[in-house]
């Protein structure tokens, strides 16, 4: 009799052993829905050894967003920069070249670049001269190309034209495939006359160096509404 009563409740504290842990994994699995995808952003990447450094786009209406940079030390993340940010003029998501909207995701980038020298970028940095394009032709589609070396009447960007915008700069890992008319030259630069890009993310000059000081190669941004 006293064999049978200890195994009902052996039986019944498993019972509620597991009850509890499904209880745990559902209400963990609840919290993790509800995280917003800046909290999503920071726990991917948190023991990543390779990304150090997150710069957040916080889309909020028109062609406004404001922009965050974090650096993460000892697997915690740190904001070190809060400023003005602009997208493209018909706001974000992307779908085609033209469309005048910035692309929406996260994306990696491929270095930093400038008409003027080097603030001291941590990524390698490209001085921009009269013969580098960013090719929009469908050979050289979303490619930087220095003409000498791949001579063509190349129609794209025509980099040292694009003065203030250009003056600092960080290309994009945007469209990495080259897809023809998807979309080429996504940059984070200088903010010029208007408070809109064709489809970049525009900051101060001032805040732009500061990001190219503070970047590394492995940096990400993550464009998203607010």
């Amino acid at each position: 009799m006293m064999k049978k009563r200890w195994m009902a409740i052996v039986l019944m504290a498993v019972l509620i052993w597991n009850m509890a842990g499904t209880n745990l994994e559902t209400r963990t699995a609840y919290a993790a829905s509800k995280q917003t995808i800046w909290q999503k952003k920071f726990s991917q990447y948190r023991y990543n050894k390779s990304v150090n450094q997150l710069i957040f786009v916080k889309y909020k209406k028109k062609s406004k967003a404001t922009v965050y940079m974090y650096q993460k030390r000892d697997h915690k993340w740190k904001r070190i920069l809060k400023c003005k940010g602009y997208v493209g003029k018909k706001g974000i998501h992307k779908k085609r070249e033209g469309d005048l909207k910035t692309p929406s995701g996260t994306f990696g980038f491929t270095g930093a670049f400038g008409i003027k020298k080097n603030p001291g970028a941590k990524m390698n940095y490209t001085r921009v001269n009269k013969y580098l394009y960013w090719c929009g032709d469908k050979k050289y589609y979303n490619r930087l190309i220095d003409v000498r070396k791949k001579k063509h009447r190349c129609r794209g960007e025509h980099l040292i034209d694009y003065k203030s915008h250009y003056y600092y700069g960080m290309f994009l890992n945007y469209n990495p495939k080259h897809k023809y008319k998807k979309g080429s030259a996504i940059f984070l630069h200088c903010k010029g006359k208007k408070p809109y890009t064709a489809g970049c993310i525009a900051v101060s000059r001032k805040n732009m160096k500061k990001i190219i000081k503070n970047a590394e190669a492995g940096a990400r941004i993550c464009i998203y509404r607010k």
